[in-house]
């Protein structure tokens, strides 16, 4: 069995995930995939932990918000299918829910 993983720049773009699901499905072996956020998420997020401990829920709502759109651009060229796009916006509803819950309590 081979375990993948994926981050950075390699799932930073529309294309180049399309260039890491023929890698992965270019055989029949088994394998574990894993993949990190796209590319700039893990900052993103740093820096809206950052507006919110700073109380600058301005900023951190701006942030999310961005964030949120860089999802939605990336599922619209990403995904061809609108019903599969439709799941992909599902769970891309479903995470920002949290994080906005997360920004409300804080």
């Amino acid at each position: 069995m081979k375990i993948m993983k994926f981050g950075g720049t390699s799932v930073g773009k529309p294309e180049r995930m399309r260039q890491v699901y023929e890698l992965i499905t270019k055989d029949a072996e088994p394998k574990i995939v894993v993949l990190s956020a796209l590319s700039g998420t893990t900052n993103a997020l740093v820096e809206i932990s950052s507006s919110l401990a700073a109380s600058d829920r301005v900023a951190a709502k701006q942030k999310i918000d961005t964030l949120e759109k860089h999802y939605r651009s990336f599922v619209l060229d990403l995904v061809q299918k609108e019903e599969n796009r439709a799941k992909a916006n599902a769970i891309v509803t479903e995470h920002f829910e949290f994080l906005n819950i997360i920004f409300r309590i804080s």
